[in-house]
């Protein structure tokens, strides 16, 4: 109990195993024991077998790892299209976005990849990074720093984008946020993207998506959009490409 007790004293989480019998007082306080403590421990290894413990904890710290990638992903987005709005209405612009192009980027391309996030296969990297504390927030301050660098990415690719085609501000800027924040959900899948063939899977169709609410009549009229000429276009892509190599070095 001594042990225990100094362990959890420095903010450690303790796990004893046992019969249950002379030490279940240990037991008792830790936080996790063998199925025959079942009365005692916190956490209990069903099947009696050391080789649970390892993948319990590798999805523990997976979860852990998707919901901050998807609070980045989510953040990032909110707060580059809220900062784009301020600064058309500080500078006396029209809105960048309408109402109908606002709600095609948080229901329809942001949803399924950021749901692509939080669901991620276990990336075996995760199991390198050293533990944390249980109290420790999900939104630290490097994923307040990856949210500012994503956002900062998209508005500023957004803004270059809008200033070099101020003939069709309104879809130049749409489109740009578009396959700009598309940049940013495969950059913040984390550790690795290869065996996220949901994520892969969703920001594809968003991005075949988009093109249509451009060309096709009947989605321009919706989302009043024009067509964008394939000079445009490039343009689009190139800055998408010199953001994702952003990323990178980042």
């Amino acid at each position: 109990m001594a042990i225990v007790g100094t362990f959890q004293a420095r903010g450690r989480v303790v796990a004893m195993t046992g019969d249950g019998l002379n030490d279940a007082p240990a037991l008792k306080m830790a936080e996790s024991g063998t199925d025959v403590a079942k009365e005692a421990a916190d956490v209990i290894s069903v099947d009696d077998n050391f080789s649970t413990i390892l993948p319990a904890i590798e999805e523990g710290k997976s979860i852990f790892h998707n919901i901050q990638n998807f609070l980045s992903f989510q953040l990032s987005t909110a707060a580059a299209a809220l900062t784009l709005i301020t600064l058309s209405t500080m500078l006396g612009l029209n809105n960048p976005l309408n109402a109908m192009q606002i709600l095609f980027i948080n229901i329809l391309m942001d949803g399924p990849p950021s749901q692509s996030l939080g669901v991620a296969p276990v990336d075996p990297a995760v199991m390198r990074r050293p533990p944390r504390k249980k109290d420790a927030s999900i939104i630290t301050q490097r994923v307040l720093y990856r949210v500012l660098f994503s956002a900062s990415m998209i508005v500023i690719g957004t803004c270059s984008c809008t200033y070099m085609r101020l003939r069709m501000t309104g879809c130049m800027t749409f489109t740009s946020f578009v396959f700009l924040d598309l940049v940013s959900a495969v950059q913040n899948r984390g550790l690795g993207c290869g065996k996220n063939k949901m994520l892969v899977t969703t920001v594809s169709v968003s991005a075949i998506t988009q093109p249509c609410l451009v060309y096709v009549p009947v989605m321009q009229s919706i989302f009043q959009t024009e067509g964008l000429r394939m000079a445009d276009l490039a343009m689009i892509l190139v800055l998408a490409g010199c953001s994702f190599a952003m990323h990178e070095v980042h």
